[in-house]
Formats: structure tokens, sequence, C-alpha cells
């Protein structure tokens, strides 16, 4: 059986990357699939909302990488209270 828990003096417990991108994905992608499915095609044009939406999906992300860092380390300490 695979072993996927970080070996000890391994741990990272501020920049566990993973569980960070996925936060981060989560916190980006929802409000831009919001906005650019429901609100944007309603104010703007279809080559407008593509460049703004490659600009967002690339600026969004850096944006919040601190906060899901932030929100992963907290998940992870919570979720370690529960191991034996």
């Amino acid at each position: 059986m695979a072993e996927y828990r970080a070996k000890k003096g391994q741990e990272d417990r501020h920049g566990e990357m993973t569980g960070a991108i996925t936060v981060n994905m989560v916190l980006c992608m929802l409000p831009l699939g919001i906005f650019f499915f429901f609100i944007g095609p309603l104010f703007l044009g279809t080559t407008a909302l593509v460049i703004i939406g490659i600009i967002c999906s690339l600026i969004m992300p850096v944006i919040m990488l601190k906060p899901s860092q932030q929100i992963w380390a907290w998940l992870s300490e919570w979720a370690d209270r529960f191991e034996s």
C-alpha cells in the first residue's frame, strides 16, 4: 500500500502544495465561473469576455495564493486532531 503522509521532519505545515492548490482552485474558479457564465455575458461581448477571462484566470490564483495556504493549513491542523 502506498504511503502518502509526509515522513517525520519533512512536513511543510503552511505550504502543503497539493491541498493548497485544490483550495486555490475552489476559491478562484467558483467566482470566475459564476461571473463568466452568468454575469459577464449580460454586459460584455464575446471578445472582451474571453480577454478578461484569460487575464483573470492568470491573476486570480496568484492573488488567492496566501489565503488558500492559510485555509489549507487550518484544514490540515483540524484534520490532525483526528489522527491517532
